[in-house]
This record gives structure tokens, C-alpha cells and sequence, in this order.
């Protein structure tokens, strides 16, 4: 009996490349549209594969970058580089050059988040605030700093670290801008200078480091008396208790009894305790028979400020419900915190609705980041809990609980915000996963891998970015940047549950990448003669070049002339013109040009940026060339077909490509799409729409051929179909 042949129509390759231990899974939906290795192709929205675009080379600089949008029509490029932060606008004129505390080490660190006029910068150091003045569009950078009240008290978190447990703290006095701070065990640091505390809820200063014990301060609210109360009964009472009295609520902590005296020094407000009402604590209360002033009290209810330049500032920030949200915390690895609603430098925690919020997750593990959606997000080292937020559950004090929804080590590369949910990555930086509401009130989100059958791909991934559909390409993909300097593109599928990945690489080193609706900025960077240029480039479907610009015409025209300034004349009386196109960037470098549909490689540019011989055309490219290859994946068996066919060699008998709008390609050992008999060949490649016969000689149980690319030329493969033999 013979074995059919088998008959592969392929018109779907949106699952991108499957991971080469997967390839026989053809009992699996996904390789139905799976290709066996692809470079530098995307999936086009109809499912087709087409040539990647290029990038269009903005500006030079060497760093990471983001978009910026402070007011209504106004944008700019924010480029952070070792040492600084530059402005530029959407073309890559520079608008301004700051000086910032962090080095190269940290560019991979920073986290930054814009909020209305300003960009909150988050890293190893002193958070920075980068912010531009509306209507003079003057820039400056400035560290964070809590805002101060009506009262002259900062609008900052407190919190008593559990290193510090049971130790008391008095004072020498209670105003004045040198008074002497005493603690009964280690607690100072000389980093504690300019750091705030608070003395049984009043401020003070630390103004001079003496010892671990003691320092100097400046009184910032006036600090609370401390008085001894003659109660009828002092049974009961104990030092450390909170007590109050039943009138003039005067709330203190006990610091001392003796008999029937009570010494309290007062919490919060300056409140005087009165003859007559009755003193209550935890274990006893008692009336007051008499109150007098007594020495400053040690007391154990004493906290400072929970970020400072000591203890630690947030290493990621984001914003959701006009509330400011620091994470990542070294002093307190568990801790979110949200600013006050609508004043993003107000963290004086409060139970009031549009107080800050200083929370903790409940399991051992590091906040990385949180991210809004229709809930929040708090991604962890050890998986991600969802933050409630609704009218019924707003965020406020109070009201939030983390609730886990999935649980896993992961990465702090930043996660990004997609319409189904979050994208994020594992700790081994080449798993993403997605999370999506499911819709159901028991469990409202699901986490799931999206690349389990492409991790081969990706490695050490940095960054990711989401962008929307564009005019050039409507659909929505999702961008990863691995430590080697190569990308992957994952496109959306919206009729299938998963995303299909494709690796793209290049001349060009990819640092990072960033995305804003339509828009793909990638920082890179380029060795020419030896040397590494950093440039911003923008993803353009337009190029088939990368880190490329366009230039129109002649850029300059001049003569050869005599030494008291005359042309020189030829014997016709001419002058001797010279002509040429200005580059700038790629002075002294070697690069291809693309003029008038014609492709040029290896142009050297001279020193002085000039590059002749191209004044014909009207407009020319200039830019990096990349190839793109693809080998289709021919294990599947289509249902009723022989499985004899999976225990034999195979011969691609006949493949038939069809393509649309496509230049000159190869395929195995033959070309096609070039110059057909009697056509101008001073016009270029034509791109056609055809398809071409190909057929492969030899035998093998995975049949493989490859197809790619001869030069810079557009390709777009939307059906391939293939009749295999044994």
C-alpha cells in the first residue's frame, strides 16, 4: 500500500517560532501557524510574515529613554544617560541637558514615572524629580522632598523599625533648635543627620551625629510635656501603658509609677490633664486628685521618617488614582506606599479617604512594583497579589488587601499594563507571563506563560513595552529586550488565547525599549572603526534599513574656485560645480544607501559627513542593513493523512510561495521576484504580487529549506503551500 503525500497550506504563521524541542507537537493548535526558525520577520495581522521594519535614527545619545507628555500638544523624548537626563523634542532636537546623581551601573535600574508636569525618578539613590514649568517650559531636577504643613510638621510616613523595639528615647528639652536627643540603646547613624523623628508624636530634627545613643536636634513641633498625675488609686497602672483621661481626652504613656503618682507624657496633642476626671488605662483607671509639671519623660512610643537617606528610598514608582505609589524598599522589603490623593509629596499617613497609605503584604516577600488596571497589581519576587479597587473597596486607608493570584519567583524587570492585564517576567528573565480577568467573582484573574513554546528566544530579558495598532500596522505587540542586545516581538492574536513570538536582531545593540501607543523607541547602540555610538531610533515601517535617515537631494552645492575667490571655468566657460549630501552622524562611516529603489552597500562617508555620487536621485536612505531568514516547519500532519508519513524520509516535492507586494527573495538555491526578460532595469525590483514555485532535492524526516533575503527589499509571504513525498 502506498502513503499519500502530505499537503501543508499554510496561510497563518502568527504563532511565530516554536522552540525546537516542540517541533514534532503537532498535536497541539499552535503549530498549525508556527514556523521552525525565523529572524527579523513580524506577523502582519492577517497572519502573513512580512520583513520586520526598520528604525529610524532620531538623535544620538547612549542610555534608556521614555516619552513625555506634561501638557496638552506638548511632547518630548526623556533620555537618561550616565550622570544626567536630556530633553528632546519628538524629532531629537535637544531642549535641555540636566546633571543627575546616578553612573552608568544604574541605567538599567532606574524606574521613572511621569505625573503631570513632572517625572518622579526612582533608583538605588535619592529619588529625583525632573519637572518642567508650564508656560516658560523651563527645566530643572531637584531630590524628592515631603511637603511641609500649615504647622511647619513634614508630610512624611513614620514607622518604628523592629530593630529598635523596646528602646526609650528622651529629651533635653521641648522647643528650642539644640537640644539633646538620649536613647538607652544603639539606634543613631552619622547618615541620621537631617532625618526626622518624632518624640510621642511631635517632630524634631537631628541636626549633629554624637553616638550611637545621643544627638543633637532641632525642635520642628513643640514636643510634649511630661506630667506627674496623683491619682485616688495608682494600683494597676504600668510603664509603656496608653493612657487617657475621660474629659479633656489628654492621651500620654505611662513612663513612670511611683504609689499613687503616674507620670505621662503626653502623645499628639498638647493636651493638660485636669483635677477632677478619671485617668483610664488597659488594666486600671482612677480619679485625678492632682497635676503637676514633672522632668522630660523616656518614652518607647518614638518613630522617624520611614524613607530617608538612612533607611532607604523606593527603587520603583508608579501612579494610579492620582496617588504617587513608591515600592521596592530596602528598609521594609513587604511595604506600598500610596501618597495623598492628588499631592504626590504628601505621605503624612492618616485615616481620612485621601490620606497617604503605608501598607504591608503579609508573606515574606519584596515588592518590586504595583501597577494599575481596573484593580492594582503588586508584583513580588515571589508572585503577584491584585489590590481590590472599586467603588464598593476604593483605595483608601483601610480598605486595601492584597490578595495572591499567582505565585512564582519573578524578575524586577518592570512590568507594563496591557488591556487584558499585566504583562511581567519570571526570575529567570525568559518566561512572560500575562494576567487577564476571567470575569468570575471567586477568582477574577488567571496568571498564564505566554512564550512556554518560545523561550528559546529570549534570554536575560531587560525591558518590555506594549504598543497599540498603527495605520502602518493595526495591531498590538509586545516588545522584549534581551541582555544580548536582540529583541522579540510578540504579536497579539486575537481570535487565538496565546502570542506569537519572533526574534529580531542586527549590526545594532539594543539597550532598551520603550512604547506609547503606535509609537517603538529603542535606544541602541552601533561600533563603527571601533567605537560604540549610542542612538535613539523609532520603529518605522516605512525603512528597510536600521538606525537610518532620509536625505532629499543635493544638500549643498558649490565650485571649485581660484585663490582671489573667481570659479574656475572649464574650456566652455562653466564652472566646475561639486555636489553632494550632507550626513552628519555618519561621517567617517561605512553604511548602505537605498536610492530610488536602487540598494548601494559597503558607501564609505567621508570625514567631513559628505557622500557623493547619489545627485541624481531626488531622496536617499541611509542606514545599516539586516538580513531575514525563515525555515517553515513541515511536521504537521493534516487530519486523515497516513501517520506513515512520520516514519520515512520525506522530499519537499513542490512548495508554492505566494507573496504580495514583494521584491527580489531566495529560497533554497534559486532566486526569484528579480528582473523578468525585457523589463527596465533602470527602474528597481518591481514588487510583485505572485507565487513562486520552489522544489528541494534530497530526503529527510524533518524536511528544512531555507528562504531569505537577497538585499534590502520588501517581503510579505502570505501563503505557503507545500506537497511532501516519501
Amino acid at each position: 500500500m502506498s502513503i499519500q503525500e502530505q499537503i501543508i497550506r499554510q496561510r497563518d504563521f502568527s504563532s511565530g517560532e516554536i522552540h525546537p524541542d516542540a517541533i514534532r507537537r503537532d498535536d497541539i493548535d499552535v503549530l498549525k501557524s508556527a514556523v521552525r526558525y525565523a529572524r527579523n520577520l513580524v506577523a502582519t495581522h492577517n497572519g502573513g510574515l512580512m520583513r520586520r521594519p526598520g528604525r529610524r535614527l532620531l538623535f544620538e545619545d547612549y542610555g534608556i529613554g521614555g516619552d513625555f507628555k506634561p501638557f496638552d500638544g506638548i511632547a518630548y523624548k526623556i533620555i537618561f544617560i550616565p550622570g544626567g537626563v536630556k530633553i528632546r523634542t519628538p524629532t531629537g532636537a535637544l531642549v535641555a541637558s540636566l546633571a543627575a546623581p546616578w553612573g552608568e551601573a544604574d541605567l538599567d535600574s532606574l524606574v521613572f514615572e511621569p505625573m503631570d508636569n513632572e517625572i518622579f525618578v526612582a533608583w538605588s539613590g535619592h529619588t529625583q524629580v525632573i519637572k518642567v514649568t508650564e508656560g516658560s517650559l523651563t527645566w530643572s531636577i531637584t531630590p524628592y522632598s515631603f511637603s511641609i504643613g500649615l504647622d511647619g510638621s513634614i508630610r512624611m510616613p513614620f514607622y518604628r523599625f523592629e530593630s529598635t523595639q523596646n528602646i526609650t528615647m528622651v529629651v533635653s528639652a521641648l522647643t528650642g533648635s539644640n537640644i539633646t536627643v538620649t536613647f538607652n540603646a544603639p539606634v543613631l547613624n552619622p547618615l541620621h543627620v537631617g532625618v526626622i523623628f518624632r518624640y510621642a508624636g511631635r517632630q524634631l530634627k537631628i541636626t549633629q551625629y554624637l553616638s550611637s545613643t545621643q544627638a543633637r536636634a532641632s525642635v520642628i513641633e513643640r514636643l510634649p510635656d511630661t506630667y506627674q498625675i496623683t491619682v485616688d488609686n495608682g494600683n494597676g497602672f504600668s510603664v509603656g501603658q496608653i493612657v487617657q483621661t475621660d474629659t479633656s481626652n489628654a492621651k500620654g504613656e505611662v513612663v513612670n509609677v511611683s504609689g499613687n503618682n503616674v507620670y505621662m507624657t503626653g502623645l499628639g496633642k498638647l493636651t493638660l490633664p485636669q483635677v477632677g476626671e478619671t485617668l483610664v488605662g488597659p488594666t486600671a483607671s482612677a480619679k485625678i486628685t492632682a497635676v503637676a509639671a514633672s522632668s522630660n519623660g523616656a518614652v518607647v512610643q518614638w518613630d522617624e521618617q520611614f524613607i530617608s537617606d538612612y533607611r532607604g528610598w523606593p527603587r520603583s514608582v508608579s501612579k494610579d488614582r492620582q496617588r504617587l505609589i513608591m515600592t521596592n524598599f530596602k528598609q521594609k522589603k513587604n511595604a506600598v506606599m500610596w501618597m495623598a490623593a492628588g499631592e504626590n509629596r504628601d505621605g503624612s499617613v492618616g485615616a481620612e479617604p485621601d490620606n497617604a497609605i503605608l501598607e504591608f503584604i503579609s508573606a515574606e516577600c519584596q515588592v518590586y512594583h504595583v501597577v494599575g488596571g481596573y484593580d492594582e497589581f503588586a508584583v513580588t519576587d515571589r508572585g503577584v497579589f491584585y489590590i481590590p479597587v472599586s467603588v464598593g473597596t476604593p483605595l483608601q486607608p483601610g480598605s486595601v488587601e492584597f490578595r495572591p493570584v499567582f505565585s512564582s519567583e519573578l524578575s524586577d524587570v518592570r512590568p507594563i499594563e496591557v488591556t487584558e492585564g499585566l504583562i511581567f517576567v519570571d526570575r529567570s528573565t525568559t518566561g512572560i507571563y500575562a494576567i487577564s480577568a476571567t470575569g468570575q467573582t471567586a477568582r477574577p484573574y488567571v496568571a498564564n506563560e505566554i512564550n512556554r513554546l518560545h523561550r528559546h528566544l529570549f534570554n536575560g530579558v531587560k525591558s518590555i513595552a506594549a504598543t497599540s495598532g498603527s495605520s502602518d500596522f493595526p495591531t498590538r505587540q509586545i516588545y522584549a529586550v534581551n541582555a544580548d542586545g536582540t529583541y522579540v516581538t510578540g504579536q497579539f492574536n486575537p481570535d487565538k488565547d496565546y502570542v506569537g513570538w519572533l526574534k529580531q536582531e542586527g549590526v545594532g545593540r539594543i539597550l532598551s525599549v520603550s512604547g506609547a501607543y503606535s509609537s517603538v523607541m529603542f535606544m541602541s547602540a552601533y561600533v563603527f572603526d571601533g567605537v560604540e555610538h549610542g542612538v535613539a531610533e523609532e520603529l518605522d515601517y516605512g525603512l528597510l534599513l536600521d538606525c537610518a535617515q532620509t536625505f532629499s537631494g543635493s544638500s549643498f552645492g558649490d565650485f571649485l574656485q581660484l585663490d582671489n575667490g573667481a570659479p574656475l571655468l572649464l574650456v566652455n566657460g562653466l564652472k566646475l560645480d561639486l555636489s553632494g549630501i550632507a550626513t552628519g552622524f555618519y561621517a567617517g562611516k561605512t553604511v548602505s544607501v537605498l536610492a530610488g529603489g536602487f540598494y548601494y552597500s559597503g558607501v564609505e562617508v567621508a570625514d567631513n559627513g559628505v557622500v557623493s555620487g547619489f545627485d541624481d536621485y531626488d531622496q536617499i536612505i541611509i542606514g545599516i542593513d539586516y538580513e531575514w531568514s525563515l525555515h517553515p516547519l513541515f511536521t504537521r500532519f493534516d487530519d486523515g493523512q497516513p501517520v506513515g508519513q512520520g516514519e520515512r524520509r520525506r522530499k519537499i516535492e513542490k512548495m508554492l510561495l505566494t507573496v504580495h507586494g514583494t521584491q527580489e527573495f531566495r529560497c533554497g538555491n534559486r532566486t526569484f521576484g528579480s528582473y523578468r526578460g525585457g523589463e527596465d532595469m533602470s527602474l528597481p525590483v518591481p514588487a510583485r504580487d505572485d507565487t513562486y514555485r520552489y522544489r528541494e532535492m534530497g530526503r529527510s524526516y524533518d524536511p528544512d529549506v531555507e528562504i531569505g533575503s537577497t538585499f534590502p527589499g520588501t517581503f510579505n509571504l502570505i501563503e505557503l503551500f507545500t506537497r511532501i513525498t516519501v
